[in-house]
C-alpha cells in the first residue's frame, strides 16, 4: 500500500513539475518574471495554501526571492494570503477561476503597456495638430503624418474601450469568447 501511495505521489509531483515549467515558459507571454510564473504555477496546479517554506522547498529557491514574488502575486489579485488557525506563518493560495486569472493578467499588461502606447500616440497626434503646427499643419507630410497616427489612435481607443468592458468583469469576457465559439461553430 506504501509503495501505491508513494508512486501516486510521485506521479503528481511529475505533473507539478511540469506544470511550473510551462508557467515558467509563459511568463515572457505575460510581461512576468519566470519566477514569479513558477511560484503562481505551483499554487495554481496544487489548489492548496503553501508557505513561503513549502514553496522555496519545493521550487529551490530562496526567501527573499519568493517574498518579492508573493508580494507582486498578492498586489496583482491572482494569489491571496490564508490565514490558518493556530498556525504562525502565513500561507498563500492561488485563485482557482481561470478566467478571473486570465482577466487579472490582460489587465496588468493592458495598464502597463496599452496605455502607455495610448499616451504616446495622444501626445503625438498632438504635436501634429493645427494648434501645435500652426501653418505647418497645411503642409501634406504633417497632414499625412497626423491621419495615420490619429487612425491608429482612434483603432487602438477602440479596442482599448472593448477592452474596459471585459475587464469590468470575467463572466462578461467568459461570455463574448463563448458566444464567438458558438458563431465560429455554426
Amino acid at each position: 500500500m506504501k509503495t501505491r501511495a508513494a508512486d501516486i505521489a510521485a506521479r503528481l509531483a511529475g505533473v507539478e513539475d511540469q506544470f511550473v515549467e510551462l508557467w515558467n515558459n509563459m511568463a515572457g507571454l505575460w510581461g512576468i518574471s519566470p519566477t514569479m510564473a513558477r511560484i503562481h504555477g505551483l499554487l495554481y496546479i496544487t489548489g492548496s495554501a503553501l508557505s513561503m517554506d513549502d514553496i522555496m522547498d519545493r521550487l529551490a529557491i530562496s526567501r527573499g526571492n519568493v517574498s518579492m514574488n508573493l508580494s507582486k502575486l498578492v498586489e496583482w489579485g491572482l494569489v491571496r494570503r490564508v490565514h490558518r488557525r493556530g498556525a504562525r506563518k502565513e500561507y498563500f493560495e492561488s485563485l482557482s477561476d481561470v478566467w478571473e486569472m486570465f482577466t487579472l493578467v490582460a489587465n496588468q499588461r493592458k495598464r502597463r503597456e496599452i496605455d502607455l502606447i495610448l499616451n504616446t500616440l495622444r501626445r503625438c497626434r498632438d504635436e501634429l495638430t493645427p494648434e501645435t503646427l500652426g501653418a505647418l499643419a497645411a503642409a501634406e507630410p504633417a497632414q499625412k503624418r497626423f491621419q495615420r497616427v490619429n487612425e491608429l489612435f482612434k483603432l487602438l481607443t477602440l479596442i482599448d474601450s472593448l477592452a474596459q468592458r471585459f475587464f469590468e468583469s470575467h463572466r462578461g469576457l467568459r461570455e463574448a469568447v463563448e458566444l464567438l465559439a458558438q458563431e465560429e461553430d455554426r
